[in-house]
């Protein structure tokens, strides 16, 4: 009797840890490395996720936005945060994807506007976009080809391309933002309130250049990529080198995830963005800028995933509805 009695509580302790582990669903959301302002904000996703949809979220990291799309895309990772700039060219099968398209990327949430600048240094003398004519400016960008896109926007709204600058190879931003900071570069671009900006700030001092804002000026960055615009910023105390009311490149940051990832998972995981504001704003204070009932923001020629779309119609969000 006694042994039966062992058999069965040794069976229900066994079910106990299948169910447990069942319950612990574990998927991987993948972004860009350290020191990138996007790694600390999918950080801060997948720990809000965890905490209040009961999903482990494992951030895995790429060194470029095509690397990380291209994850989800064979099923490495379920999830990627990424800006809908490279969403969009990567469904459409533009620039880097060229007949390659990433078919299997839906939106899950369009989750705040995003803003990038061109950073220079204070006691520079280069005022204006127009004055990094023929100064030492980074090209290239092998390990990460957004940078030409960003570039050319930018450097757009005063009628230049790359190659009005002194061109300088660079790999990817981190690189550049090195080559910065050690006087190889007159100027780079990066995105503002990234951890990156506090230490070059501290190292040589920095500011981030005004744009032009007329309509002219935004129709030259859109003609780059349609989700490129023109927005105003004001000085915060993370933002290193906004000194006074600046214009800067606006596009939008996003989730986005994999068409086989499954309805149930992507519903608890917009439901936890929308529900959890505050919690994300303490991991980081650039999600002040998400507005929960925006998750829904429809992007040009991208689809959002099932289970998405039903959170947002539940909720009274979904377009139409």
């Amino acid at each position: 009797m006694k042994s039966i009695i062992k058999l069965a509580a040794a069976l229900f302790a066994a079910s106990a840890v299948l169910s447990t582990s069942a319950a612990a669903q574990t998927v991987s959301i993948s972004t860009l490395p350290p020191g990138s302002i996007n790694n600390v904000q999918t950080q801060a996703i997948a720990k809000v996720v965890q905490e209040e949809a009961g999903i482990q979220m494992r951030v895995v990291t790429f060194n470029s936005p095509a690397a990380s799309m291209g994850a989800v895309q064979a099923g490495q990772a379920a999830a990627t945060f990424m800006s809908n700039d490279e969403v969009g060219i990567a469904v459409r099968g533009k620039d880097e994807h060229e007949g390659k398209p990433l078919d299997k990327l839906q939106l899950a949430a369009t989750v705040f506007p995003f803003k990038v600048g061109v950073l220079v240094r204070k006691d520079s003398g280069i005022e204006s976009v127009a004055d990094l004519k023929g100064k030492r400016f980074p090209i290239g960008w092998q390990g990460f080809p957004q940078g030409i896109a960003l570039s050319n926007a930018i450097l757009a709204t005063a009628g230049l391309t790359l190659d009005d600058t002194d061109g300088v190879p660079t790999a990817n931003l981190l690189r550049a933002a090195d080559d910065f900071k050690a006087g190889r570069l007159d100027a780079t671009i990066f995105a503002v309130g990234a951890p990156k900006m506090a230490e070059v700030d501290a190292a040589v001092g920095i500011k981030f250049l005004d744009l032009d804002d007329s309509e002219e000026a935004k129709k030259a960055m859109a003609s780059i990529r349609p989700e490129y615009t023109v927005a105003k910023q004001v000085p915060l105390p993370h933002l290193n080198g906004v000194i006074g009311e600046t214009d800067l490149m606006q596009y939008a940051m996003t989730v986005a995830v994999s068409a086989n990832t499954d309805e149930e998972t992507v519903y608890n995981i917009v439901k936890a963005i929308h529900e959890n504001k505050d919690a994300l704003v303490a991991a980081h204070p650039s999600f002040n800028a998400m507005t929960p009932d925006n998750l829904a923001v429809q992007q040009p020629g991208v689809t959002y995933h099932p289970g998405a779309i039903r959170y947002y119609k539940e909720i009274g969000i979904w377009p139409g509805e």
